[in-house]
């Protein structure tokens, strides 16, 4: 249950997506760096060692959404989190690199997921989709775009979150920090279970996580709670790499 947004620039971008969950969860720990094989990541915790929202200094990003609208495969599926999935493939260095160790097999026993993953220095984004069975990837163009999802239903997010966000872009700041903050802290409607920021009796967004990759760095920002009280925030900042280094292509990561 979340809303994530992409705004494409040339080898650039912005990311803000808010996590929807119960409020029972809690709302897990702040964004920390972490280093894998070399690889320095930035990312938000579960509580459980996942994470929802991640990005590393080759300015990837790696963003998980529950896929609510499919039926799971068997009584089997839900023995694995969902959120061990970024942490075992964000220390790639390159769309090749990563996509040379997705292996489906180490996906068994997690109920269906999106992972949307941004990819700068090829300016493609890919979006993977898991049942619980099979993996499916379909493949976006180098463009500003959202993704819905929620337990209530991820086709009535779309349709009604959808026409938030089209209807802001015809505000004067658009595409801009301080409008994708407005935008994911959004009313629209009335505070509900389908607005941008989900006002429910047992669940919320817990937080507003936003991404920065620039040619120079990479940064994240994260609020614990609903946006619409959003507070300043202060990101986290690593230099971001030389990803059109030839010694980085095709080498390994570890696999989910």
């Amino acid at each position: 249950m979340c809303t994530l947004t992409v705004v494409t620039r040339n080898a650039t971008y912005l990311m803000a997506m808010n996590r929807d969950e119960k409020i029972a969860r809690g709302t897990g720990f702040p964004p920390e760096i972490h280093e894998f094989e070399g690889v320095k990541a930035i990312y938000p915790s579960d509580g459980d060692g996942g994470t929802w929202f991640a990005t590393n200094e080759y300015g990837i990003t790696l963003a998980l959404l529950n896929w609510n609208d499919v039926t799971p495969h068997g009584t089997h599926a839900k023995t694995r989190s969902r959120g061990r999935v970024i942490p075992a493939l964000i220390d790639s260095r390159s769309l090749s690199d990563l996509y040379a160790v997705f292996d489906v097999s180490n996906l068994k026993g997690m109920m269906p997921f999106r992972l949307v993953g941004v990819f700068p220095s090829e300016q493609e984004i890919w979006e993977w989709r898991w049942d619980s069975k099979q993996l499916g990837l379909r493949t976006h163009v180098w463009e500003s775009r959202h993704w819905f999802s929620s337990s209530l239903s991820d086709d009535r997010a779309e349709s009604l979150r959808g026409n938030t966000c089209r209807d802001a872009l015809h505000e004067s700041d658009a595409s801009s920090a301080p409008w994708l903050r407005r935008l994911h802290a959004s009313h629209a409607g009335g505070p509900g279970p389908f607005g941008l920021c989900v006002h429910r009796e047992d669940v919320t967004t817990l937080s507003y996580s936003e991404i920065m990759v620039t040619p120079g760095h990479v940064q994240m920002g994260h609020f614990r709670g609903n946006p619409c009280t959003m507070a300043q925030i202060h990101p986290i900042e690593i230099e971001r790499a030389n990803c059109l280094d030839p010694a980085v292509w095709g080498i390994g990561s570890s696999a989910i």
